[in-house]
């Protein structure tokens, strides 16, 4: 039977400041730094970078089979949900709510750092004192039908603001105009897509975006131990594909670390179930794991390496698919 495997045992990051992050606040040490960048599109239509990411002409639109995911006709978002809801419920059961939206604040500016179909900001919704003060949610992300569906899914305390088709990747070239800083600034479950050699610069323009001092900044991100992580390797090993492996948290760790500013890592744990029975569930879930439809799940289980990886998983009548997620909270 597989296990997840113990991070600390492989990695050691510099866990810098701990004593002093907390969402409630900044870092003494922290000074303010100034940054200029495009404004965001108010309009429902989503506003374009100058220029584009080497990850979306990869990923967005070289690749149609990743690109697909990203569109109405085949992004199944009940069935992955069905089984994705935990890895948010994890995440929501380990922050300070009260702490991070504090009822005394009069407004709140957050940016969401490819925000796919909202689901997240709609599952945090009900959890939101009543009291909360109005969160004007601005956020971006390399598909049009998803910043669509997160327009819409938007509602009190959230005031659904500026939307940009971009990608992280493009933070440092939305650079020409001043744009007002955020006090939150979260990528949930966006960040794996980059390119290693990116990752400094995204770091560097998240905390840069951050209001100095107050902001505070979340990376929601699977490890190298996770099903994510193993299933993905595995399948493009098997299957050629143009797609890029996964950077995990312990590639954005070691950005971190390497950086030497103040930031501190939690690790969640919880589990994706999927019956044996349900092999519609398993293919969905399993297509939206890797990013790719194009094989059906009987030429999974013609491959030895994937066949083996899943029944490794399997408890009975039952897969069981651990995951291991980080979550990074960062100031500026």
């Amino acid at each position: 039977m597989h296990q997840v495997g113990n991070a600390s045992a492989d990695y050691a990051p510099r866990r810098r400041a701990l004593g002093q992050l907390s969402l409630g606040g900044g870092l003494a040490c922290c000074q303010p730094h100034h940054r200029k960048l495009h404004k965001l599109s108010s309009s429902n239509s989503p506003s374009k970078p100058n220029q584009t990411s080497n990850w979306y002409i990869n990923n967005m639109q070289s690749n149609d089979s990743a690109a697909s995911f990203y569109s109405e006709d085949f992004l199944d978002v009940d069935r992955w949900f069905q089984i994705a809801d935990a890895d948010y419920e994890a995440l929501l059961k380990s922050l300070n709510l009260n702490t991070l939206f504090p009822a005394k604040a009069k407004r709140l500016r957050l940016l969401d750092v490819g925000c796919g179909t909202g689901r997240f900001p709609t599952l945090l919704r009900p959890r939101l004192e009543i009291r909360a003060p109005i969160i004007e949610y601005d956020f971006i992300d390399p598909s049009p039908y998803c910043l669509s569906i997160m327009r819409e899914s938007l509602t009190g305390p959230f005031k659904a603001g500026q939307a940009l088709q971009m990608c992280a990747e493009d933070l440092d070239v939305w650079s020409k105009e001043p744009v007002a800083t955020y006090d939150i600034v979260w990528a949930i479950h966006s960040l794996c897509h980059a390119s290693a050699a990116a990752i400094p610069s995204i770091i560097k323009s998240l905390r840069n975006l951050l209001a100095p001092k107050t902001g505070v900044g979340l990376i929601y991100i699977h490890s190298r131990h996770s099903f994510y992580t193993q299933i993905h390797d595995t399948y493009r090993k098997v299957f050629p594909t143009p797609i890029a492996p996964f950077m995990t948290a312990e590639d954005y760790a070691a950005a971190f670390d390497a950086a030497g500013s103040p930031w501190c890592e939690e690790r969640l744990h919880f589990v994706h179930e999927i019956s044996v029975q349900d092999d519609a569930l398993l293919e969905s879930y399993l297509h939206k794991c890797i990013l790719d439809p194009t094989q059906a799940l009987f030429k999974w289980w013609s491959s030895a390496p994937l066949r083996e990886l899943l029944e490794g998983y399997r408890q009975g009548e039952v897969y069981r698919f651990p995951q291991q997620v980080a979550l990074f909270q960062f100031n500026f």
